[in-house]
């Protein structure tokens, strides 16, 4: 019988209904139930194995290559066998667990794997246990005030997108079609509250949000119209990628937390696996995808002067930081406007328009959302 500590090791394991001879588990373990800690400790369990070359990782490969080589389902040479025998305290461990990993994959290659269980465990850890974040021990630098992001309507739309968003969320595996159409509808949501905070709809940075309000809605429009598992992988690649070349850079630039683009470089893949496109993830541009969706008149609308501003062009910068003199004898110049700038017409109902249409795209794959802005 296995000893008091392996029993306390193991219980957690009962808390999946579709554990494999389940009911032998129990008999052995003399446990029919395991307690409310048990999520706690699978969790505490697995995250030291999630990254598959710590320590623990390589323990638990260490473990299944010496399962095979002695049930004589795979053979290594004497003098590799004597050092994965003294793992870990025999022979240079730099060298030894590496080879240890590479022949723990290799043993899968060429093999038809049952994922039945895998797939089963991961769906119960997601079904089980909650969600857990990071606290920020300080407010960042960038927060804004108290006060300054709007409690009224876009709130009550974020707050109705998350409990959807976890109705429609069934696995914590790489869903990369949720996760995008989620993911631009929470990040539109976000810029939307920065871009009402103060007077930024009526500024510059106004014009930039509804650019990229644009291209959100046209992106979205295209992904969900095409509806290909490979057109959801590759913007998600591309996005990684870019996170990858901007991680590699020498001089990392100030606005970029490098180590965490470096994770997103590596959450789905290891990032030597991840490609850097420098062309268009869809390999069409703005103009050419809305002309597709039958949005030009959309593009037309919005594309042209937002896209003055986030270039400076001249006639972003006449309309926005000059003014025409009304001397007669100085020829109606143009010259800076001093004071506080003069507030240009808001992009509030534009981007209340495009922001409907991003949720209404998202109600159309995942429904029923029906909540919009009036």
């Amino acid at each position: 019988m296995p000893s008091d500590l392996a029993k306390q090791a193991l219980a957690p394991l009962l808390l999946f209904e579709t554990l494999p001879a389940r009911r032998t588990w129990q008999e052995k373990l003399q446990v029919e139930t395991p307690d409310s800690s048990a999520p706690m400790v699978l969790a505490e369990a697995l995250r030291p194995i999630l990254f598959h070359q710590s320590q623990e990782a390589t323990d638990c490969r260490w473990v299944r290559v010496m399962c095979a080589v002695f049930g004589r389902r795979t053979s290594i040479p004497a003098k590799e066998l004597k050092l994965f025998n003294g793992y870990p305290h025999l022979g240079d461990q730099s060298q030894v667990r590496p080879a240890i990993r590479a022949l723990e994959g290799a043993m899968s290659m060429g093999q038809e794997q049952g994922l039945t269980w895998p797939k089963a465990f991961w769906t119960e850890c997601w079904e089980k246990t909650p969600c857990m974040g990071l606290t920020p021990n300080a407010k960042p630098d960038w927060a804004p005030d108290a006060g300054t992001i709007s409690s009224g309507p876009l709130s009550k739309i974020r707050e109705k997108l998350e409990v959807h968003w976890e109705n429609t969320h069934s696995t914590t595996g790489i869903g990369a079609k949720h996760d995008a159409v989620f993911g631009m509808a929470f990040f539109a949501l976000r810029l939307a509250e920065e871009t009402f905070s103060g007077d930024n709809s009526r500024g510059i940075l106004g014009r930039l949000a509804l650019r990229t309000f644009l291209e959100i809605h046209i992106t979205l429009r295209h992904l969900v119209t095409e509806d290909n598992p490979e057109l959801w992988r590759s913007w998600r690649a591309y996005g990684a990628g870019q996170a990858k070349l901007v991680s590699l850079l020498p001089d990392s630039p100030h606005y970029a937390d490098a180590d965490l683009l470096r994770r997103i470089a590596n959450e789905d893949f290891q990032e030597e696996f991840v490609s850097i496109d420098l062309g268009h993830w869809a390999g069409a541009d703005l103009r050419k995808l809305s002309d597709n969706l039958d949005l030009k008149s959309i593009y037309d609308r919005y594309y042209g002067w937002t896209s003055g501003f986030s270039h400076a062009h001249w006639g972003s910068i006449r309309e926005s930081v000059f003014s025409t003199c009304l001397n007669p004898l100085h020829r109606g110049h143009r010259y800076p406007r001093t004071g506080k700038p003069a507030s240009l017409p808001s992009v509030h109902d534009d981007i209340n328009d495009l922001l409907n249409a991003i949720l209404s795209d998202l109600d159309r794959v995942y429904p029923s959302f029906r909540s919009r802005l009036a």
